[in-house]
């Protein structure tokens, strides 16, 4: 039998978790402290057996050998022992029928991820359908014991539902006594698999979303809402409005987003309140303010898309489908030779369930959360980019338009049925292509399905130059080094000494800006500019500071500059050579890049089809068990003349649009336009 054990009283308010209301459902103790499972379970699981069949163990081997004798056993002498960085799946019996559970698990020992996965015959695809989250309860024993559940987790046997529970731990930790308990039955208005057509199809109901062109139940990705609701609700809207730092958005975003934390207030469902607080953090509208949740994690896309997006004009298309007044036309950049919709480079998406694909991408924000983010009000190159993976999810058609490369002309509006798609089987193989917002590649080494890593520098002479005209390239995405030499550090390194060394011209290709730190910019700064002060970054301080104006912002840097705290950019040995940088999608250091290198030397040019991100500041990341996760931006950055940076991009020095007829024949027009300056200004 288990030591002897209490339940000990915690104060109020100690972790958010405890204020969630005590299950009628559940295991329980009696007076001598041993444990007892709840006789309504339809499985439990102590450990005290080898694993059910089916069961998955981690990086240790076996899942059985994963169970260890332990005096300390919550319920019999055995539990299971996760190492660092260890999974194990649990196959789970449930009851015949549609039911709602209550999951549960004990940990103890450091964190554990608790996770239930359903997967269902009458989907083909072999991914997980629908996941719950398990979080703690509040409830703890004596001797060191944190019960993780959810409740209303909605399982449909009659659809030939496989279900497992897994847990991970990131830094090793103990399970015992897992229970699933049925609540209720399920109504006909609580069932999932229903076939909808797009989001905003009123077809499926309370706790779910259309995704990939059925009803999903999401409600098991949040936790139940606690007790204290509403103290809740008020404490994560301190929360925001007192770190949230960049002033602009502040200004413009903020009450926004405090508003849409009102519908915590009123929500009658857990998904409803948990998602109008993880909506108002993504609607803070920053490059660096983010939100994820373990669906993340575990969800894969069913039916991907072998297709890339980018912004640009569709010159030969617009009789048939006229700009639009707000957003860029939508063009496909390159393609994979599987998955393409038979669409290739130069055919345009028009519209995704008769809206401009761009607004109806911005709707997709009420319930996808990891979309991208950014921090100005003018641009979508994020959205653009994440276009494939939103269609693939949320849409019930697209409209396309396909063109002919030898005549240079398009045809007619087509609808294509996006449910149509049939999804990935087990053993299929599909090749994708990254989405890097460069319709070629101009480099020799460079991959020809546009994958990079974060330390991957791609570099040499261009494919347009050669060994006498000397013009020399970069392709890469990640500024993240922490001392120069990591990251991309040593890469970037090489590729600057080749160039001080052999080249006449250079063309940075950063297209795919992905950030990291003020020490991968500095390297090219050096490289192409004299040594100027760039920018002064300050933390939030108080929550009353508000947006002050230039002449104030001037002073502010020059006392920054008296202290210390201005990075500085440029060197006494810049080159003389012409220097091009190519932007389209970025965020945060690679906000900065542009920022060093704009209106320092006559001989560097930027060109992009617009400004970038606008995320000049910092980040603080928060998160409740992995399936509450955000990022919040903390601070605010002021340029050498006194404007503050947040929310305003870098401009580029050459405004320069992808055409369609270009991307129709092969052309990356950016790359050109930079390649014809970079040649007529060769020493």
């Amino acid at each position: 039998m288990a030591s002897s054990r209490t339940l000990p009283a915690l104060p109020a308010g100690l972790l958010l978790a405890l204020a969630f209301p005590r299950a009628a459902l559940a295991a329980d103790f009696e007076e001598d402290g041993s444990f007892v499972f709840d006789p309504q379970a339809t499985f439990t699981f102590d450990f005290e057996d080898d694993l059910p069949a089916g069961g998955e163990g981690g990086a240790g081997g076996g899942g059985a050998s994963l169970t260890v004798e332990d005096a300390g056993a919550l319920s019999g002498e055995r539990v299971l022992a996760l190492g660092q960085f260890q999974g194990i799946d649990i196959p789970v019996t449930i009851a015949e029928g549609a039911h709602a559970y209550r999951v549960s698990a004990w940990i103890r020992d450091g964190e554990t991820i608790g996770s239930l996965e359903v997967r269902y015959a009458d989907n083909p695809h072999p991914g997980v359908d629908e996941l719950t989250a398990l979080y703690p309860t509040g409830r703890m024993t004596s001797d060191g014991w944190v019960e993780v559940a959810n409740d209303d987790v909605r399982i449909d046997a009659s659809r030939g539902a496989t279900v497992t529970i897994g847990f991970f731990s990131p830094g090793g930790s103990v399970v015992d006594a897992v229970e699933v308990v049925p609540e209720r039955s399920l109504g006909p208005e609580d069932l999932s698999g229903k076939a909808c057509e797009g989001t905003t199809d009123p077809v499926c109901g309370v706790g779910q979303v259309c995704l990939f062109s059925q009803c999903r139940y999401v409600g098991g990705w949040v936790p139940p809402i606690p007790a204290d609701r509403d103290d809740v609700a008020d404490y994560l809207a301190g929360r925001m409005a007192l770190l949230f730092g960049p002033l602009l958005n502040r200004e413009l975003d903020l009450p926004i987003s405090l508003t849409t934390l009102d519908r915590m207030l009123d929500a009658a469902d857990k998904w409803t309140y948990w998602n109008a607080f993880m909506l108002g953090v993504r609607r803070l509208h920053d490059g660096h303010t983010t939100t994820s949740g373990l669906g993340d994690f575990i969800l894969e896309n069913e039916r991907p898309i072998g297709l890339c997006f980018i912004e640009g004009d569709g010159d030969l298309s617009q009789g048939a489908a006229p700009k639009d007044p707000l957003y860029l036309d939508v063009l496909v950049s390159h393609a994979a030779a599987t998955r393409n919709l038979g669409l290739k480079a130069g055919d345009r998406l028009v519209a995704v369930d008769g809206e401009h694909p761009i607004a109806w991408a911005r709707a997709q924000t009420e319930h996808h959360w990891p979309m991208s983010p950014v921090s100005n009000h003018r641009t979508y190159a994020e959205l653009a980019e994440q276009l494939r993976g939103l269609v693939a999810r949320y849409a019930h058609t697209i409209t396309v338009i396909r063109c002919d490369p030898g005549a240079g002309t398009c045809g007619a509006l087509e609808d294509i049925d996006i449910s149509a798609i049939p999804p990935l089987v087990e053993g299929e193989m599909f090749e994708s292509v990254a989405c890097d917002n460069r319709p070629l590649r101009h480099l020799a080494s460079s991959p020809a399905n546009h994958g990079s890593s974060g330390s991957n520098v791609f570099y040499g002479i261009v494919n347009e130059s050669d060994a006498v005209e000397k013009i020399y390239g970069a392709e890469w995405e990640s500024l993240y080094t922490t001392n120069g030499q990591d990251g991309m550090g040593a890469a970037m390194n090489a590729a600057l000494t080749q160039f001080k060394a052999d080249a006449r011209g250079v063309i940075f290709d950063h297209r795919s800006g992905n950030g990291g730190t003020i020490l991968g910019p500095r390297k090219i700064w050096d490289f192409a500019t004299p040594s100027h002060p760039v920018s002064l970054y300050l933390d939030r301080q108080r929550a009353e500071d508000e947006a002050i104006d230039q002449a104030a912002g001037l002073s502010l840097f020059a006392a920054g500059q008296a202290a210390g705290l201005v990075d500085f950019g440029g060197s006494g040995n810049a080159t003389t050579m012409p220097v091009a940088l190519l932007l389209t999608r970025d965020v945060s250091a690679s906000d900065w890049l542009p920022l060093g290198l704009k209106g320092q030397a006559a001989n560097v040019r930027i060109f992009a089809p617009f400004e970038t991100n606008g995320a000049f500041s910092t980040r603080y990341g928060f998160g409740y068990w992995l399936g509450l996760n955000y990022v919040m931006a903390v601070g605010e950055t002021w340029d050498a003349s006194g404007i503050s940076r947040g929310g305003r991009g870098a401009e580029p020095d050459e405004i320069v649009l992808p055409r369609q007829s270009d991307l129709l024949v092969g052309k990356d027009t950016v790359f050109e336009h930079a390649l014809a300056w970079v040649r007529g200004n060769l020493p």
